[in-house]
């Protein structure tokens, strides 16, 4: 009996607002730096990937990326509303439709799909592989400040809707069940105003997180509770308000953790040992190279 294969699938769209290169860069150092298992698949298109070689050298490409998928299907980017401090707001181009063919894509047996802002900081994902469960997601999410994350609209699909689970980490195998999932979501997404109409959801972009947590709805009869969480339940999560005072270590980072009704107030919130969602993408691409840096040291 062969021995299954598992990895990470990183997915990155553009470059010239917001890096995706230099992220998923970023995210590939902190899964090889700290965990066992760290094979790693990228899915991108060809003006990115063209950008990447550009961006750095080869050699750290081919250590850090096992594949390298260039992806064919044409989608529409849409505009996404992003804050780098708790006063300023631009937009720029998102793509995140492709996620959606992550089952297609994956070349593994078992496979964490993953944000490429989400930094590993320890081996707990190690403890992920080999479990009974052909899906696993996190529904609960916490701040810097260990409250939960954002407001009921970051919860639940609508005041009384169904609980929304995050599609920053998704474990899953080559499994007829979650084939079916991403097929879902795949019709969800082809479908997503009739589906608004129907979970009462707002208007606005295409949201991974919401089409995949219609699809668990689905799947586990139009009920709650039916796909269990990753070990660690809790997804710590920052606000695209907070920023990065200093990065000390690739597994301690220093973050300014502001307060969202006043922002004036900020606290210091040490992360150690940690893996933490970074939602501020351009302050964290501003202090990408020092995270590089310090991650290449341990490889």
């Amino acid at each position: 009996m062969k021995n299954k294969t598992k990895g990470y699938l990183l997915h990155a769209f553009g470059y010239k607002d917001l890096d995706y290169t230099k992220l998923a860069v970023c995210c590939a150092l902190s899964i090889k730096t700290h965990l066992i298992y760290n094979n790693i698949t990228l899915v991108t298109d060809d003006p990115t990937y063209t950008w990447l070689f550009k961006s750095f050298d080869e050699s750290l490409i081919r250590q850090l990326f096992d594949h390298i998928i260039i992806a064919k299907e044409k989608y529409v980017s849409e505009k996404r509303t992003h804050y780098d401090t708790p006063w300023h707001n631009f937009d720029v181009p998102f793509n995140n439709h492709n996620r959606a063919l992550s089952y297609k894509y994956s070349p593994y047996d078992e496979t964490i799909l993953m944000d490429v802002d989400y930094i590993v900081m320890n081996n707990e994902l190690d403890e992920v592989w080999n479990t009974p469960d052909d899906l696993l997601m996190n529904c609960k999410a916490i701040d810097l400040q260990t409250k939960v994350f954002g407001s009921i609209d970051d919860q639940r699909l609508g005041s009384y809707g169904i609980d929304i689970f995050n599609a920053t980490l998704v474990y899953f195998k080559k499994t007829d069940f979650s084939k079916t999932f991403f097929d879902l979501i795949t019709y969800i997404k082809e479908e997503y105003d009739f589906f608004q109409f129907l979970y009462g959801f707002k208007k606005g972009i295409y949201r991974n997180d919401f089409s995949y947590s219609i699809a668990v709805h689905i799947m586990s009869g139009c009920s709650s509770g039916g796909i269990r969480s990753f070990p660690n339940e809790l997804l710590l999560t920052t606000y695209q308000q907070d920023s990065i005072a200093e990065i000390v270590t690739p597994n301690k980072f220093i973050f300014i953790s502001t307060d969202l009704k006043e922002p004036w107030k900020t606290t210091l919130v040490n992360i150690s040992d940690m893996n933490v969602h970074v939602m501020n993408k351009r302050d964290y691409l501003d202090n990408s190279d020092r995270y590089i840096e310090l991650c290449r040291r341990e490889l």
